[in-house]
């Protein structure tokens, strides 16, 4: 079978593979002492998510690794490494120390705790 040849002696192996990044979607959801943020990232394994705060920025990067497939040559690609990136202003209302992250089935789950002075604080009147 000849595919993509243009010549007998001549093979055009086309690629117009590039790394391109998106902004994964994204539910916020919120308490009285926490914040929950839910990232949808398919295809990517636990190990290639990096999640870092700096200055009070949260950033989001995951990367999906393709292996190429043993004893095949390539002769056309059109599907991209994908990438995912995303960066939240936390304004000082998260107690960055405390932050977790949970994992399961492309779906990634950030707990952010807030600061104590930014908890919503409830006081009740006394009628007298």
């Amino acid at each position: 079978m000849n595919i993509m040849k243009n010549t007998e002696n001549e093979q055009n192996v086309e690629s117009t593979r590039g790394f391109v990044y998106y902004l994964p979607e994204t539910d916020i959801y919120e308490t009285t002492n926490e914040y929950k943020i839910l990232f949808d990232l398919p295809g990517i394994e636990k190990e290639d998510i990096n999640i870092k705060v700096e200055k009070d920025v949260l950033t989001l990067t995951a990367e999906y690794k393709k292996e190429p497939i043993q004893n095949y040559e390539c002769l056309k690609e059109e599907m991209d490494f994908v990438g995912y990136q995303r960066s939240f202003n936390l304004n000082g209302t998260v107690d960055s120390e405390k932050i977790q992250a949970d994992y399961i089935n492309g779906s990634l789950s950030l707990l952010l705790p807030k600061r104590e002075e930014q908890k919503t604080k409830e006081i009740k009147i006394n009628i007298a």
